[in-house]
C-alpha cells in the first residue's frame, strides 16, 4: 500500500512539475541571454522576450514557436515614441545590401513584435508565418515589412523614409492594417501583388491609416490575369500629398505607375476615405464600391477608369483637375462642394460632409453596411473623420 501511495504521489509531482515548466516565462536580454537570438532559441511557446535599451545588429529567425518580442521601454511608456527610438534593431553597415532580414518569421511561427525602431535593412521584417506588429518605427529600410504568404495584424506603427515600400504583400498574404502612419517612403506606402490564388478568401483590411507624402502611390494594387479569391476593405484612411495616385491599380504585374488603371475583378470597398492633394485619386478597378469618400484638390483625375461592375454611393469631389475620367459611374452619386476641412483634414462646423453619407448601400446584390459605432451623427460623415460635436 505504501509503495502504491508513493507511486501515486510521484506521478502527481511529475505532472505538477510539467505544468510549471510549460508556464509562459519572461526572458530578459541581456540579463538572461547576451543576444536576442539566444533568447529566442531558449524560449518556449508563449514566452515573452524583453529587450533592454540599445542597438542590436542581429539577424533574428523565429521558427516553430509562438513568441512575444518587446522592448523594455515599450512596457514603461507605450504612448511615448521617444522611448521606442531607444531600442533599435539595426541591419548594420551592409544591411541595405541584399541579404538576410533583421527579423524573419518563418511559416508556422507566430510573433508579437512591439516597441522597436527597425532600421537599415534591404528587407527589414519578412513574414511567412504570422505577425502582430505594433508600436514600432520602421525607418531607412528598403521594404520595411514584407509579407510572403504571411498573415498578420499591423497596428499603430510608423513607416517613414524607407527607400522602397512601407508594407509589401506578395503571394497568398492577408492582414488587417490599421492606425499606422505611412509617410515619406520613396516608393509606395503599401504595395500588394494579387498573385494567382484560389482557396479560402483572403481578406485584406486597410483602415484608419495616414498615407502622406509617399513618392509614388499611397496604396498600389498590382493585378494579374484572372480573378483571385481576395477581398479588400479600405476605409477611414487619409491619403494626402502622395506624388502619384492615392489608390492606384496596375495591370499585368506592372509596378511602374502609368496611371492607366487595371481591369481588376477582385471586390474592393473604398469607404469613408479622405483623398487630398494627390496627383491622381483612384485609378482602375472593375469591381469597386465608392462610398462616402472626399476627393479634393487632385492635380489630374479624381477617378480614372473605374468601370465594369463598379458602383458609387455618395461621394464629394472638389477642385480636381478632372472629376470622372473614363468612368462608368453616375454623376448623381457625387456632390460638388467645398468640404471645409481644417488643417488636419477634418470637417469644420458648416461642412457639407457632416451627416451627408450613406449608412447602407446595395451593391452587387448585397447590402454594404457602415458600422454604427464608426459614426457619431444620424448618418456617417463624408471622408475619413467624423465631425467632433
Amino acid at each position: 500500500m505504501q509503495i502504491a501511495e508513493c507511486s501515486m504521489w510521484a506521478a502527481l509531482l511529475a505532472l505538477a512539475l510539467c505544468a510549471v515548466s510549460t508556464e509562459a516565462r519572461e526572458i530578459s536580454v541581456p540579463k538572461h541571454h547576451a543576444t536576442i537570438q539566444a533568447a529566442i532559441d531558449a524560449a518556449a511557446d508563449d514566452d515573452t522576450i524583453i529587450v533592454a535599451e540599445g542597438t542590436y545588429t542581429e539577424k533574428l529567425k523565429i521558427a516553430g514557436k509562438k513568441l512575444t518580442l518587446a522592448s523594455t521601454d515599450y512596457f514603461r511608456n507605450a504612448d511615448d515614441w521617444r522611448v521606442v527610438e531607444k531600442t533599435i534593431l539595426d541591419g548594420g553597415p551592409d544591411g541595405k545590401k541584399k541579404g538576410a532580414p533583421i527579423v524573419e518569421v518563418k511559416q508556422g511561427a507566430e510573433l508579437k513584435l512591439i516597441g522597436f525602431t527597425i532600421q537599415n535593412s534591404h528587407h527589414a521584417v519578412v513574414v511567412s508565418g504570422r505577425i502582430d506588429a505594433s508600436h514600432n518605427r520602421f525607418v531607412e529600410n528598403g521594404d520595411a515589412l514584407s509579407f510572403e504568404d504571411g498573415r498578420g495584424h499591423v497596428s499603430q506603427n510608423i513607416f517613414e523614409n524607407n527607400s522602397d515600400d512601407g508594407i509589401d504583400m506578395d503571394g497568398s498574404s492577408a492582414a488587417v492594417i490599421e492606425r499606422n502612419v505611412i509617410r515619406n517612403n520613396k516608393d509606395d506606402g503599401i504595395e500588394i501583388r494579387l498573385h494567382k490564388y484560389r482557396g479560402p478568401p483572403l481578406e485584406i483590411v486597410i483602415r484608419n491609416n495616414t498615407f502622406q507624402g509617399n513618392r509614388e502611390d499611397g496604396l498600389q494594387l498590382i493585378d494579374y490575369p484572372g480573378m483571385s479569391d481576395r477581398t479588400f476593405r479600405i476605409e477611414r484612411n487619409l491619403f494626402a500629398d502622395n506624388a502619384m495616385a492615392a489608390i492606384g491599380t496596375m495591370a499585368d504585374g506592372n509596378t511602374k505607375e502609368n496611371y492607366e488603371g487595371a481591369d481588376m475583378l477582385e471586390p474592393v470597398a473604398i469607404v469613408n476615405n479622405t483623398l487630398v492633394g494627390n496627383r491622381y485619386g483612384i485609378t482602375g478597378g472593375d469591381n469597386m464600391l465608392l462610398l462616402n469618400n472626399v476627393i479634393a484638390q487632385t492635380a489630374q483625375s479624381a477617378l480614372k477608369r473605374v468601370h465594369g461592375d463598379s458602383a458609387a454611393g455618395v461621394n464629394l469631389l472638389w477642385k480636381n483637375g478632372e472629376d470622372l475620367d473614363n468612368c462608368d459611374l453616375s454623376g448623381e452619386a457625387f456632390v460638388a462642394a467645398d468640404p471645409k476641412l481644417d488643417a488636419h483634414y477634418k470637417p469644420m462646423a458648416g461642412s457639407p460632409c457632416i451627416d451627408a453619407g450613406a449608412a447602407r448601400f446595395k451593391y452587387n446584390g448585397e447590402e454594404f453596411v457602415v458600422p454604427e459605432d464608426s459614426y457619431t451623427g444620424n448618418a456617417p460623415d463624408l471622408g475619413a473623420f467624423e465631425f467632433k460635436r
